[in-house]
């Protein structure tokens, strides 16, 4: 461990240590003695107790320059009677000679000052090489070691001990290992296994007791091997499977296409996973992720909108949804989808982001393709209809084509006369242009309908393209000797639509209600086209008629591709229609009649 870390931990260490605590100092340097004596005593004063450090003779100076060295203010300390600088004399021998009872009275009696003070607790370090110079009732020093232990239990008090080992012999640090519960050694802050606890120590028969003592270490060691072994077991098992879980995550976010990624929203740090780097086309061995990298690879009519996602759900600590286009350095795009999720701090702001991103441009790609195919069966099923109305377009096409005839032939007349009767003549003209043009309109929808169009839509007035499709349909009305009523709602509110994929479902609906009136002979065949607000926000088609009905069980069927009760019917029309509808965020039902036949009615929802 290097010198820094090896400093963190043992300031970390200390910080871990409490009132009651008894522990010694085994040091080699005076470097290693202050390493653990300064911090002490500075964790003490940041926590608010009083701290007293025992100088030996002639080190005080030395011990005020190690604290200032630490950023501690001696002077100030001292002021506020937070520290107290004392020497061996002012301490252990204020009368002279050192009395272990003396000494546990002295730390009770100090340890309520400090509370009466207003001080937290009591807090004391002292250095020891004065033992070694001897002095009365200094043969009872570990008896006073060894009892300290019991004093500090009952007072709020901790005290750290510090044994200079290359000046104490062996046999007296062995004997301080034994008496301190708690040792720090070569920057380590260690429980002692080998404290003998102050009625074993100071006991008779103190042999005895020290091998049945080393016997039950030597058993209790045994079973904190088998413990860590087990433990050590446990982790790797752990570990292994935490491998597996990660490879098969790993995996699994490769056949999906899915990557999942975190996002410190304080610090700015991201992580990808494996996968979310191979959808940006990143090495993750040299690439390190930020937003500004993220922001590059979106597409240019897509990164506003990504800005504003992230930036409303950082600032409403919400979810956030969001598809963008990604483009690549080889300038290919993809379609992603992403999803994240804040992780809320206890004052309200998110602290971070954890998400998913998946690339969806296979999906999108498929999409596309089945609207194309949509998009082509419907114009089929457009000009296969066309096809059965042949007869009645040419019939409404074949009205204004002889109207014409007509009154050229009369505008011939009138100016063959001797004298050209040009007032007729300009009437007659007139009803040729408004006869032609009834025919063009009747040919520009037939080819509207006819021709493939695209899929975007503009604002439209439901009446009017209702109407435009009766204009189509009249004569097969008439031929099938049907009775048409429209209910066309006044002022009703346009809505955002494809004006040929919504005229599709109307034709589809009338001539479907028209065929299923072909049977009724013991009543009136009457077709009821309606449309108007419904709710609040929708507009509403529906296309009644008195025919046989469908069978209560069979209502949904009729909806499903290929299904039909028509001996001639492909069984697409419906499916098709409730299709374009859905695509234009509506809905398309049947409802049975109260009589006889079936209502078939859309909603859609108006324009904005």
């Amino acid at each position: 461990m290097n010198p820094r870390a090896q400093a963190t931990s043992l300031i970390a260490a200390l910080e871990r240590l409490g009132p009651h605590d008894h522990l010694c100092s085994i040091y080699e340097s005076p470097e290693d003695h202050y390493a653990v004596a300064i911090p002490f005593i500075r964790i003490g004063l940041d926590r608010g107790e009083k701290c007293i450090y025992i100088a030996d003779d002639g080190t005080v100076s030395d011990v005020r320059q190690a604290m200032e060295s630490e950023g501690i203010d001696v002077d100030r300390a001292i002021a506020s009677k937070a520290l107290v600088l004392a020497t061996k004399d002012q301490a252990y021998l204020e009368h002279g000679s050192f009395d272990p009872d003396w000494m546990f009275s002295f730390w009770k009696e100090a340890t309520q000052l400090a509370m009466s003070e207003g001080f937290s607790a009591l807090r004391a370090t002292g250095e020891t090489e004065w033992v070694l110079r001897g002095g009365r009732g200094l043969e009872r020093w570990m008896e006073y070691e060894s009892r300290l232990t019991h004093t500090l239990s009952e007072s709020n008090c901790s005290a750290l001990c510090q044994y200079n080992r290359s000046l104490f012999p062996p046999e007296l640090i062995l004997d301080v290992i034994r008496t301190h519960p708690m040792v720090i050694y070569d920057s380590t802050v260690c429980q002692n296994l080998y404290h003998v606890p102050p009625d074993e120590f100071l006991g008779t028969n103190q042999t005895a007791r020290e091998v049945e003592r080393l016997l039950t270490n030597i058993r209790e060691r045994k079973h904190v091997e088998d413990a860590l072994r087990e433990q050590l077991t446990e982790r790797r098992r752990a570990e292994e499977e935490l491998r597996r879980s990660e490879a098969y995550l790993a995996e699994g976010q490769r056949i999906s296409h899915t990557g999942s990624w975190g996002w410190n929203v304080a610090t700015g740090e991201l992580f990808w996973s494996q996968e979310h780097f191979r959808i940006f086309g990143f090495d993750p061995e040299t690439a390190r992720p930020s937003y500004s990298m993220f922001l590059e690879k979106i597409h240019p009519q897509d990164r506003l909108f990504v800005e504003q996602t992230v930036d409303r759900a950082v600032r409403e600590g919400s979810d956030l949804e969001m598809d963008y286009q990604l483009v690549l350095t080889d300038g290919s795009t993809k379609y992603l989808q992403s999803l994240g999720h804040p992780v809320i701090r206890e004052s309200g702001g998110p602290v971070e982001f954890i998400g998913t991103v998946m690339d969806v441009t296979e999906r999108k790609r498929a999409e596309e393709a089945l609207r194309d195919a949509q998009a082509e069966l419907a114009h089929v099923t457009r000009v296969t209809t066309m096809g059965e109305l042949t007869a009645s377009i040419a019939h409404e096409i074949n009205q204004p084509l002889a109207a014409v005839v007509t009154n050229a032939n009369a505008c011939l007349r009138w100016l063959a006369g001797p004298i050209p009767n040009l007032g007729e003549a300009r009437e007659a003209l007139a009803r040729i242009t408004r006869d032609g043009k009834r025919a063009s309109d009747v040919i520009g929808r037939i080819r509207a309908l006819v021709k493939k169009s695209s899929t975007e839509k503009a604002s439209l007035d439901l009446n009017e393209a209702i109407q435009e499709v009766v204009v189509l349909v009249q004569s097969e009305i008439q031929k099938s000797g049907v009775t048409l009523q429209m209910e066309l709602a006044i002022d009703l509110p346009q809505i955002l639509g494809n004006r040929v994929q919504l005229q599709q479902v109307i034709l589809n609906l009338v001539m479907n209600g028209i065929e299923a009136m072909s049977g009724v002979t013991d009543r009136s065949r009457e077709l009821l086209i309606k449309s108007g607000q419904h709710e609040s926000d929708k507009v509403l088609v529906a296309v009644q008629d008195c025919g046989v009905g469908i069978d209560s069980q069979n209502i949904e069927k009729v909806f499903d591709a290929f299904y039909t009760t028509k001996s001639q019917g492909m069984g697409m029309g419906l499916a098709i229609s409730r299709s374009i509808v859905e695509n234009h965020g509506g809905q398309l039902r049947a409802v049975p009649n109260q009589g006889p036949g079936t209502t078939f009615q859309f909603t859609l929802l108006k324009c904005p």
